[in-house]
């Protein structure tokens, strides 16, 4: 078993342009029934540097400020490198996490190979029809009521607890990846033999309502390829599933606003896949 008081954990928090949640992000850690030792913010070249002085303060809280956006691969490898605990927890700025998340996820690492451990993520408020969409289509809540925590083919990073040991044993993250570093990751964790735990007991909330444009962006990022190319084949398998299983959905729940965003989702995220791919320098 592992013993809480012999181990050390660090906490890490990418941030751009979300100062106004990450307050509440910071609580959720600090919080905790296990502790972290150190919280490292990485800001990823927000428009403003950190307007919170307290946090600037805390003795636990460290904040550096790149200056220039270089996206969530490099912040994640830049994260470990400046961090020393056996254990990191991943958090987004805009989500924060239940009181006990660490100590129901420690177990876990019980099993050597067990690289990661993710929550599952929730939407604190689902009074529009975007956040509806989200928690629907993006979040899959409903799918994970009955859920058991077992062994995930995709590693998520919005709340998430990596041994340290593992991440270092197949080479950090992948800094050159802007947006799908932890799908990379876990490709690489599992051909070193490594698992990674999906756990729906685990609870991540999402602290913040999006706008369409926020949660299609979003969307896209999570189920984009992972070589970041647009493809052809990918924008019709998502057009296909845009009408079943996504409307569907929307429309047996009578939410129409709803599926009218499940409509643009795949338009939108084939153009989101070209503008990345002409965004890192390739034609």
């Amino acid at each position: 078993m592992i013993n809480t008081n012999q181990i050390s954990i660090s906490a890490v928090i990418p941030c751009f342009n979300h100062w106004n949640s990450i307050n509440k992000a910071i609580k959720s850690i600090l919080l905790q029934s296990v502790e972290v030792f150190e919280i490292l913010i990485i800001d990823d070249c927000s428009e403003v540097p950190c307007p919170h002085q307290k946090l600037k303060e805390h003795p636990k809280i460290k904040i550096i400020r790149l200056d220039h956006n270089l996206g969530r691969g490099f912040c994640r490898d830049l994260a470990f490198k400046k961090t020393s605990g056996e254990f990191v927890l991943n958090l987004d700025a805009t989500n924060f996490i239940e009181k006990n998340f660490i100590e129901k996820a420690l177990p876990h690492f019980e099993n050597p190979i067990i690289s990661a451990v993710s929550g599952a993520l929730f939407s604190e408020t689902k009074i529009k029809s975007v956040d509806r969409w989200r928690s629907r289509h993006l979040f899959r809540e409903e799918s994970l009521k009955n859920n058991l925590a077992e062994p995930c083919s995709m590693l998520i990073t919005y709340g998430t607890i990596f041994r340290r040991e593992a991440i270092n044993e197949v080479g950090g993250f992948n800094s050159k990846l802007r947006f799908k570093e932890d799908q990379e990751m876990g490709e690489r964790l599992a051909k070193k033999g490594y698992q990674i735990i999906g756990d729906p007991k685990l609870k991540v909330y999402a602290s913040v309502s999006n706008s369409i444009t926020e949660v299609l962006e979003r969307y896209s990022r999570w189920y984009m390829d992972t070589d970041e190319k647009p493809s052809l084949k990918s924008y019709l398998h998502n057009l296909k599933a845009s009408f079943r299983p996504m409307m569907e959905m929307d429309i047996k729940d009578g939410d129409w606003k709803s599926a009218l965003i499940s409509m643009l989702a795949p338009h939108f995220q084939f153009f989101y896949s070209i503008k990345t791919y002409m965004d890192r320098g390739n034609t």
